[in-house]
């Protein structure tokens, strides 16, 4: 159901919040940039944002910033690059206070202070500024990583660089869409200001134990809470579930409409990393651990009430989207059929019968195995 209360159920015409999702939109708006030669990936980020940040300050002095350097320091800042933002390898802190736990803290309880104060006042609206001088982000910086350290602001960083290079006068102005192909303009929208219920009728339901006492869950509908869209270019895309594979299929599918071939190869995740440029390697949902039909790559998208994932199966060209109103502390029912969809498509294909088994979940695994597809995969593991 897409609202419990008046028992409304779900059609192939919802959209969704797709929370980071968004990502995959911003990089490679960046990467075009890239390929078209108006940015290096290794071009420094400041200089390219601050003239942005000084005009914003200047129009709103109460922005309380005017460059990267105010926030955290010249020094920290100097040496951020379009390539370390992009990879989710910079020192910038995150906005983003999800603690979610993990297999080996047996007595963790999630937190998440961020979702509490949006939820105090959920007609609040967070612009990216403000994001960025919450007192757990202005004045910190971490080492930079030399593999993975997941920070959302990396892409509200990367949507200033993009409304800088657009000539524009506030981030708000900025049109994300600019770099869709014509048939996918107005089916992807963007939440800048408002809450869900502007956009969609999708309702979307926190059932995390994010805060809760032990043993209990959150059971709140989202559908009017304004901060379900913080982040902006890190988590604003809403539309439905076919429109984002289409967006999907035209970044990584073999006709490479968006970006061209060499480009796309950089974002995919390298053997054994977790993260490329802009992209989650997204194996773990294919439920197969062969060469051919164990791999996949694209994004995870969660945000408050809604979970979602999108990825490219190279070893059979397809894009499978799945959008869920419901938040759970380990985001399974996306992944799970993720998994079920990519098997079942891949039963018809090859002419093959497919059965799926689920172990336990944790939160970047689905415990998804299934008949293998080909003999390379007949020892698959679970994920």
């Amino acid at each position: 159901a897409v609202d419990f209360r008046a028992g409304r159920t779900a059609s192939t015409a919802d959209r969704y919040p797709f929370g980071s999702v968004t990502k995959l939109l911003t990089g490679a708006s960046v990467l075009k940039l890239v390929a078209e030669g108006g940015l290096s990936l290794d071009d420094e980020v400041a200089p390219l944002v601050d003239p942005l940040l000084a005009r914003m300050a200047a129009a709103d002095p109460a922005q309380g910033f005017a460059s990267m350097g105010d926030l955290w320091g010249p020094g920290n800042v100097s040496g951020t690059t379009i390539r370390k933002l992009l990879s989710m390898t910079s020192g910038v802190p995150d906005f983003d206070t999800a603690k979610p736990c993990f297999p080996q803290q047996p007595n963790c309880t999630p937190t998440d202070p961020l979702r509490k104060t949006l939820y105090d006042d959920p007609a609040h609206n967070w612009p990216p500024t403000t994001l960025m001088r919450v007192p757990w982000v202005a004045g910190h910086w971490g080492e930079p990583c030399e593999y993975l350290c997941y920070s959302s602001t990396n892409f509200l960083l990367l949507g200033l660089v993009l409304a800088a290079r657009a000539g524009d006068a506030t981030w708000d102005s900025f049109d994300q869409g600019a770099n869709l192909p014509a048939y996918l303009k107005e089916e992807l929208v963007f939440g800048k200001h408002g809450a869900p219920r502007n956009y969609t009728a999708v309702h979307g339901y926190d059932r995390t134990s994010y805060d809760m006492p032990p043993g209990t869950m959150n059971s709140r509908d989202n559908w009017e809470v304004g901060g379900v869209f913080s982040g902006w270019t890190a988590s604003d895309i809403v539309a439905t579930a076919a429109a984002v594979s289409d967006f999907t299929w035209e970044v990584y599918g073999p006709e490479h409409n968006l970006l061209p071939e060499d480009v796309v190869r950089l974002m995919i995740p390298p053997p054994q990393a977790f993260y490329g440029l802009a992209t989650m390697d997204m194996s773990f949902n294919t439920g197969q651990a062969s060469k051919t039909y164990g791999r996949a790559y694209g994004h995870l998208g969660a945000t408050y009430g809604y979970q979602s994932a999108t990825a490219y199966f190279p070893g059979l060209q397809v894009a499978i989207t799945v959008a869920t109103n419901i938040e759970r502390d380990y985001q399974e029912q996306p992944a799970h059929a993720m998994c079920l969809a990519y098997n079942a498509f891949a039963g018809l294909m090859l002419n093959r019968t497919v059965s799926c088994t689920f172990g336990k979940p944790t939160y970047y695994s689905t415990g998804c195995r299934c008949t293998p597809l080909d003999d390379e995969g007949l020892d698959a593991v679970i994920v």
